[in-house]
C-alpha cells in the first residue's frame, strides 16, 4: 500500500491482513520505489495523486504488476494501467474484494 495518509495506510493493512494478505506500507512514491527494486509483489495498492513524493513514477514502474488505485477521478489514471480505482476515502471491503478479483481469488 502507498499513500501518504496514515490513517489509509492504517485502514488498508488492517483489511488486507485480515483477509490473509501480506501487506508492505509506503508513505511516498519514494520509498515504493525502493520497496519495488528489492522485492517482488503480486499487487500494488496505489494512491498515485499524493501531495508529495507522488506516486506516479510507481505506477510508470510498476511494469506487469497490477495495480489497485485509491484515488480520485479515475479518468485520469489512463487506460490500461489501471487494474481497479477505489474512490477515497477507502473502503475495507471494497479494497479486499478489488485485490480479490486482481488476484483472480
Amino acid at each position: 500500500m502507498v499513500d501518504d495518509q496514515p490513517d489509509s495506510l492504517l485502514g488498508a493493512r488492517l483489511a488486507l491482513t485480515g483477509a490473509g494478505h501480506d501487506c508492505v506500507l509506503a508513505a511516498s512514491g519514494d520509498r515504493a520505489l525502493r520497496f519495488l527494486a528489492a522485492g517482488s509483489f503480486d499487487v500494488i495498492v496505489l494512491d498515485p495523486a499524493m501531495a508529495l513524493h507522488d506516486g506516479w513514477p510507481v505506477l510508470a514502474a510498476a511494469g506487469a504488476i497490477p495495480v489497485v488505485a485509491v484515488t480520485s477521478p479515475a479518468g485520469r489514471l489512463g487506460a490500461g494501467r489501471v487494474a481497479a480505482c477505489l474512490p477515497k476515502p477507502l473502503d475495507p471491503d471494497a479494497l479486499v474484494t478489488a485485490v480479490a478479483g486482481v488476484l483472480g481469488r
